[in-house]
């Protein structure tokens, strides 16, 4: 018996966000071996906003192609959401109800 037949996508969209995600990905640790001052904590912060906007885009493709993320991936998405949140206010504001 044949496997069913899914129709091809184009994965070449998920290709080049993966790539992004892994740019993203190597800035952000290789930033992590710089001395920690003021300056350096700004620029990791920005690394960290640029890991998490490039996980999300992947994450939101990677959902209209229908194809499920891991756990373990969703888990480092939160982690640098959370991370470049205000200190000050560390929950995210709640979306407005649509009635």
């Amino acid at each position: 018996m044949d496997p069913p037949h899914r129709p091809a996508r184009n994965e070449a969209p998920l290709i080049a966000l993966l790539y992004d995600v892994n740019r993203a990905r190597y800035a952000y640790r290789a930033g992590r071996g710089k001395p920690v001052n003021p300056t350096n904590r700004s620029e990791q912060v920005d690394r960290a906003a640029l890991l998490a906007k490039a996980m999300e885009a992947y994450a939101d493709a990677a959902a209209t192609a229908g194809i499920p993320l891991p756990y373990r991936y969703r888990d480092e998405l939160r982690l640098y959401q959370a991370m470049t949140r205000d200190p000050h206010n560390p929950l995210p504001t709640p979306k407005a109800s649509q009635n």
